[in-house]
């Protein structure tokens, strides 16, 4: 696994952006890369694009030099019909957005193309209990979907390189134990969060929020870099507990009115386990889930004991 380093990057110019309709249209053009020596990245998405997709696609065209963006609304990752049926499909926008950044193809399959045989689970996975705390708790088989899909992408695109933002950083470590215990020959790059100018995690969800609840939403960023500042702030010869601190922050977001909160915890970043004790110089992974009105919103931050 590697992280990002920024790069200029400028858009492809020529043709429209090819839309890979299949898994057939999908094997020529890799296969055609391929024959050039290029070297592939993946971004798999599951549409409605805002900047923080597009920065996934800039890290992989700074890494590689071919891109392939897929769009796939997967049911599979769904724990309610009724957020599948809402989620936003805006393909032509997407497409618009893909035009302009330094993408070379869309991958556009059908729920038939990744699921021919139906979409029941063929395969399960022991995910060394990463599935189990945060999300796990509140999205049960949440995490087989993704494992799935990511799966038979992968199989389909054959890449390089993977490439996934911090945001889903639960997810990002369920597909790295995947791809361990598949033994898939592909390197997973982890990019970091894009906010909005105000903190808050950019995110396809947004765009559900009324101003209010918009507004309402910066609880959970604010409160996460509190989190990061109180940990690097840390002195070895006054340390609260790591539980006084990740406490009273949650008791802070629990007092918003127009917040409810699911989850705020600190966890390793290799295990997803609590932190039950500061390592000096160790990485915290500060986590939150919560909804505003009636939207659910994640986000987390990474701080680094002193």
């Amino acid at each position: 696994m590697q992280k990002y380093k920024k790069e200029s990057i400028s858009p492809p110019s020529g043709p429209s952006l090819p839309r890979l309709n299949n898994a057939a249209e999908l094997s020529e053009f890799v296969e055609s890369q391929r024959l050039k020596g290029k070297k592939v990245g993946f971004v798999p998405t599951m549409g409605a694009l805002h900047k923080g997709h597009i920065s996934l696609v800039e890290c992989s065209a700074a890494e590689c030099d071919c891109t392939i963006v897929s769009i796939f609304v997967n049911p599979t990752q769904f724990n309610q019909v009724e957020d599948l049926v809402h989620y936003p499909r805006t393909l032509e926008a997407d497409m618009a957005m893909l035009s302009d950044s330094p993408c070379q193809a869309v991958f556009l399959p059908a729920v038939e193309d990744i699921y021919p045989c139906g979409t029941a689970m063929e395969k399960h996975w022991d995910f060394a209990g990463l599935d189990v705390p945060l999300e796990g708790q509140f999205r049960p088989g949440h995490f087989d979907g993704v494992a799935q899909v990511v799966k038979i992408l992968l199989d389909q695109v054959r890449p390089d390189m993977l490439f996934l933002g911090q945001k889903d950083y639960q997810q990002f470590a369920i597909i790295r134990k995947m791809v361990e215990l598949e033994g898939l020959p592909v390197e997973l790059c982890l990019c970091p969060i894009v906010r909005e100018p105000d903190g808050l995690a950019m995110s396809s969800r947004n765009m559900r929020l009324s101003e209010q609840q918009r507004l309402d939403a910066l609880a959970l960023s604010q409160t996460l870099f509190r989190a990061r500042e109180r940990i690097e702030a840390l002195r070895p010869e006054n340390r609260p507990r790591p539980a006084d601190i990740c406490t009273a922050l949650e008791a802070e977001l629990k007092s918003q009115p127009a917040i409810t909160l699911e989850y705020f915890s600190f966890v390793h970043p290799l295990t997803l386990q609590a932190v039950e004790d500061w390592v000096s110089g160790s990485e915290i992974l500060v986590c939150v889930a919560a909804w505003a009105g009636p939207v659910r919103l994640i986000d987390n931050i990474i701080a680094r004991v002193p």
